[in-house]
Formats: C-alpha cells, structure tokens, sequence
C-alpha cells in the first residue's frame, strides 16, 4: 500500500486539506472533528506549537492532532474537558488500512524529527492500535493506565426502568434534595443563564464557547439546580444521533446536605433518555464516587509513551521505562 504523509502548522491549512471531511456528519465523533481540537487548541498549549500529521492512502485518511512542547517532544492535543483523544479517520478505512496508514504516520514522525509523544487519555481500543503502528514503526511504547471512564448503555430503556435498577443510595439522595431543589435544563444559553453557571462554576472561556457553539447547532444540554434563585449545580452535556456526552458538572459545597448534583444528574438522564430517546450516554471521567453507580460500565482509559530509540534525548526515559518493566518494542524496521 503506497501511503503519503505531510503535516500542518495552522488549522486553516488543515481544514483546506481536510475539504469537510473531519466535519459533522462525516466525522461522527464529536471529539474527534476538526473544530473540536481547534477550540482546544484555542483555550489550551499556549505555550505550544500546533502539530497536525495526515497519512493518506487512497480515499482514506489518518490524522494526528499534537502539541510541540519542546523541539523534539509532542503530546496529544487535549484539554481539561477532553473526554477521550484519537486518531481521526476519514474515508471509512478498514482496520488493516488504519494500521497501515499510522504506520507509515510513526515512521514519518521519526524522520520529522520526533523523539517522544505522549497519547492520552485512550480507548482501550484506540491505544492497542496506536502501540502495535507505533512498535511496527520502529518507536519504543510504553502503556499505561489513565483515568477510567463511565458509560451507560441505554438499549431503549425508559428512565423509569433505568431508576428501578439504581442503588439505593441514589435514591435517598435524590429524595433528600427533591424538597429544595429546582431544575432546568435547556438547550438555549442565554447571558443570564451563563451568569448563573459562573457563579457556580467560575469563568471558563472553553466551556462558553462550546455552549455557545452547541446551542447554535441546539445539541446543547445545559442543566441548572437551584435553591430558591440560587444556582447550587451546573452540568453541561451534548447530544447527537444518540449519543449523549457530559463534559462538565459542577456543585457548590456549601450546599452538598442538599445533594444538588444527584438531583441534577437524575433530572438530566431523564430528560436524555426520555426526551431525546439517547441510546448511548457517556458520563465522562472522573472519581469513582461521583458517577460510578450511574454508569453500567467502568472502562480504564489508557496513555502511551512513545520514544524514538534512536534519538539520543529519548534514550534515558526509554531506559527507565524498560527498567520498570512496562516496554515491549518490535524490532527496528
């Protein structure tokens, strides 16, 4: 298979090349699209340079988003609100294609001048795809785990039928704030209701501009809990063809007896699954405590070190990598 390769330093010239093609609906991802990293790039690496590697064979495509921290060291390009990181495909490759296209992709990198990447946070499956590419492409890959992530598979439930099967504990919790609590959700920001999110949350200028783009596309959920005309909760989401993303959620601790997020979290499944009928709901990363009894399933997100073994600068970490026992590398090619 004959594969090209070329990088970008700007999004403008990625979003030429890429001719809509990382763009809903092509790309059914909503973290994968081009306008996804381009806000993360936006609000986040400001002391970085912008890295974006495109293999091509055919009418298929591979593309790596990254970040240069140092001359020869680039990591994935992600934010604080960034559920997951991947390659991004375009042209329905199948997975013989994927691996041959990143392979080529680890190789160019080598010769681009890159000694070590950091990948993260992966599906388990995306991580197994990149550290075979990357170990076929001549880099030393060590894999390990990240933060863990909690989805719900709804399978056409109704909220009610979900609610039976919750423990008990969530049930007390949202019984106990169901007295003082009242909540909105909507899929239209306003001044006055982003106020009110800052006011609980504090600023952040890469939420404001997602909720701002999602309500224009009116994929926006947005969810307030208050106590009398006091906000005490905040959860932003998203949905789209089924799929429903939490991206961020937020509670004042001063109002914790009244347990706002439970109530909230509650009040925001319902709606997705009884309003927008979603079949798939992704309750994002974080702490066990917080949203493990939502979620019928935990998942171990992955993050790979790569190194360039022939890079000298790469050398020492790759050792201690090898040291700790958690290298394994192909041959050179």
């Amino acid at each position: 298979m004959w594969v090209t390769g070329e990088y970008f330093d700007s999004f403008r010239a990625a979003q030429l090349a890429a001719r809509g093609r990382l763009d809903a609906p092509a790309q059914a991802d909503p973290l994968l699209r081009l306008e996804w990293f381009g806000r993360t790039w936006e609000h986040a690496h400001r002391d970085a340079r912008l890295l974006i590697a495109r293999a091509r064979a055919g009418t298929a495509e591979a593309w790596l988003f990254l970040a240069r921290t140092r001359p020869h060291r680039a990591v994935a390009l992600v934010g604080e609100h960034s559920i997951h990181f991947a390659p991004a495909f375009a042209g329905d490759p199948d997975d013989a294609t994927k691996r041959a296209l990143l392979r080529a992709m680890a190789r160019r990198l080598r010769l681009f001048g890159m000694a070590r990447l950091t990948l993260g946070p992966l599906l388990p499956e995306d991580a197994a795809l990149l550290a075979q590419a990357f170990r076929s492409g001549g880099w030393v890959v060590r894999d390990r785990a990240g933060p863990a992530n909690f989805t719900l598979d709804v399978g056409g439930r109704h909220f009610e039928d979900y609610w039976d099967s919750c423990p008990a504990q969530l049930h007390e919790q949202v019984a106990a704030g169901s007295r003082h609590l009242h909540v909105e959700i909507t899929d239209l920001i306003t001044p006055a209701l982003w106020e009110e999110v800052e006011l609980v949350g504090g600023p952040d200028p890469f939420l404001r501009a997602l909720a701002q783009d999602a309500s224009v596309d009116r994929t926006l959920r947005l969810g307030i809990a208050r106590v009398g005309d006091a906000p005490v909760a905040a959860q932003l989401w998203t949905f789209e063809d089924g799929l429903a993303l939490a991206h961020w959620r937020v509670e004042d601790r001063e109002a914790r007896q009244v347990y706002p997020s439970a109530e909230l979290t509650a009040s925001m499944l319902r709606y997705l699954m009884n309003v927008d009928h979603a079949q798939r709901i992704d309750l994002g990363n974080g702490k066990e405590a917080d949203v493990a009894d939502w979620a019928d399933d935990r998942r171990v997100l992955r993050r790979l070190d790569l190194f360039d073994p022939r890079a000298p600068s790469a050398w020492l970490p790759a050792i201690g990598a090898s040291a700790a026992g958690l290298v394994r590398r192909s041959p050179l090619d």
